[in-house]
């Protein structure tokens, strides 16, 4: 495994946050606050990050750290695997799926049906896993696909968030690129999924409830 350097593990720190003070950069990476504030000031001279005032209701104000535009494009991005997938998916369009429906409505469909056939290609390696079993080798798929992800367990299933969009730039503007995400992960864990959090609204990852309780039998799947 490459050993990140400082001002990765910064930038990595950042994007999983909504912001981090020096200290709290200091404490998760085990490091200086002297040196934090030196590596910030390159990252801030590379606009990568930048920092805002917040006052508190004592002392002196302090400066929370996020990631710019430049730096959220640090992490890996798959624009041309996204138009390949949906260049293909076109190839397989029958004109009577799309016959009748607005433009937003034909982009939904291509983007779900494109989510389907990837997760068809990964079927082999979740067939017959419970659940359980399935979450993490989904989250490794995900990082596979460079988005970044983690998973923990909940009280009612589990948690799958992810911190990286791999399709960003696009999502921003077409709303069909989350139908994607959810779509694939519905697809992978058999319909359990939900959304919780999206960053095109608002939120600071995308976070996904994954439900437990009985995976649908063949029967079940055959008719949906």
């Amino acid at each position: 495994m490459a050993v990140q350097s400082t001002k990765s593990q910064i930038l990595a720190l950042l994007k999983r946050s909504a912001g981090c003070t020096v200290d709290e950069l200091a404490s998760a990476l085990e490091l200086a606050r002297m040196t934090i504030r030196q590596h910030l000031a390159t990252l801030e001279r590379d606009n990568l990050v930048t920092a805002r005032e917040v006052r508190r209701p004592t002392g002196r104000p302090h400066f929370v750290y996020s990631l710019t535009d430049k730096g959220e494009e640090t992490f890996p991005k798959r624009y041309d695997h996204l138009a390949d997938m949906l260049i293909d998916e076109v190839g397989f369009l029958d004109s009577s799926e799309i016959e009748g429906l607005s433009p937003a409505a034909k982009r939904a469909l291509l983007f779900r049906k494109s989510a389907r056939r990837m997760a068809k290609q990964y079927a082999p390696r979740l067939e017959g896993k419970s659940l359980e079993e399935r979450v993490p080798i989904v989250v490794d798929i995900l990082q596979m696909e460079s988005e970044f992800a983690e998973w923990r367990k909940l009280a009612e299933g589990f948690e799958i968030v992810r911190y990286n969009c791999p399709y960003r730039r696009v999502a921003e503007s077409q709303d069909e690129v989350c139908v994607w995400h959810l779509e694939l992960l519905s697809q992978l864990l058999d319909g359990h999924v939900r959304a919780a959090e999206f960053q095109t609204r608002g939120g600071d990852c995308c976070r996904f409830i994954v439900e437990t309780g009985a995976l649908p039998s063949q029967e079940e799947k055959a008719s949906e």
